[in-house]
């Protein structure tokens, strides 16, 4: 027999304690500040211990009971993952699939549509991150990421290779005409947060040593701005080939030099061990042939 208090009781001190406000717990479970309070000191008797302190006006959490929280949020987010799991349709069938969002963007939703028609009756769900995999809060069945990535009881695989080269809009490169790496040494720039070495890593590929390797330029917070960006003609950027690949193709970007080329850790799939049949491995197999596929074509720039 599992010791468990009362599912109202948690529900209320889990909202409280979030919330910061008895108050606020109330407006968001639709009950009374008084139904709150009354659900709290059950919860407090039941447990044997306070749940909250005085602190100015309000009151916050216990440092037992703030630890006791994280258990409580988690639990009652996989009680409510699994609950919506039910409610669904028999016949629908769910992959919740973590992704960065340049990723999803640029590669894998102009190419969901393949899978999609292959098996109609699968929903992809996206949701976007760019946390650590052991740092995520929502459940997923799939993550992808441009690193290896190492959970227990889950199973890591590279799918798509990641080679990078200078790219920027047609229009740019008419102003700023690029024939050797040197060209670019003075070149307007563009740098990302999500990925800050690349220029370091292409000018080294290229030969320079790190007191050569220019470090101005505009910054911007995400990649995807970054490639943007280059599409407006504002710069120059280190340009991820399976991310830019449909841009090079219709002629949006160019690629002014055929290399150096730098290999960065490839994109990985992360799934679970226990789920190496069925619809998950239908996807992640279906990722491992796009990746095989474009890798065999030969993922050069245009």
């Amino acid at each position: 027999m599992r010791l468990l208090p009362p599912l109202n009781a948690l529900r209320a001190f889990e909202a409280a304690a979030r919330l910061g406000s008895f108050s606020r717990a109330a407006q968001e479970l639709g009950v009374t500040h008084g139904a709150v309070s009354r659900h709290v000191q059950t919860l407090e008797q039941f447990l044997g211990t306070p749940l909250f302190r005085p602190h100015g006006r309000g009151r916050i959490p216990t440092e037992r009971a703030a630890v006791y929280l994280a258990e409580v949020s988690a639990a009652l987010d996989r009680l409510g993952n699994a609950t919506e799991r039910m409610r669904e349709p028999a016949t629908a069938r769910l992959i919740r699939v973590n992704i960065v969002a340049t990723f999803a963007m640029r590669w894998l939703i102009p190419r969901l549509s393949a899978f999609q028609i292959a098996h109609p009756r699968v929903e992809v769900r996206l949701s976007t991150s760019t946390a650590a995999i052991e740092h995520l809060q929502d459940e997923f069945d799939v993550a992808i990421r441009r690193h290896p990535m190492h959970r227990a009881g889950f199973v890591a695989r590279q799918f798509l290779a990641d080679p990078n080269l200078p790219v920027a809009a047609p229009a740019l490169l008419a102003r700023w005409p690029v024939a050797e790496p040197a060209d670019l040494l003075r070149a307007p720039l563009l740098h990302s947060d999500s990925k800050p070495n690349a220029w370091l890593e292409w000018f080294r590929a290229a030969g320079f040593s790190s007191g050569q390797i220019p470090i101005g330029g505009q910054r911007f917070e995400n990649y995807f701005f970054a490639l943007e960006a280059a599409l407006r003609g504002l710069g120059f950027a280190v340009g991820a080939l399976p991310l830019v690949a449909d841009d090079l193709a219709a002629g949006r970007l160019v690629a002014p030099l055929d290399g150096p080329v730098f290999i960065s850790e490839g994109y990985h799939v992360l799934y679970p061990a226990n789920r190496s049949h069925g619809t998950v491995m239908q996807f992640v197999d279906w990722l491992v042939a796009e990746g095989a596929r474009e890798s065999a074509a030969g993922m050069r720039p245009a």
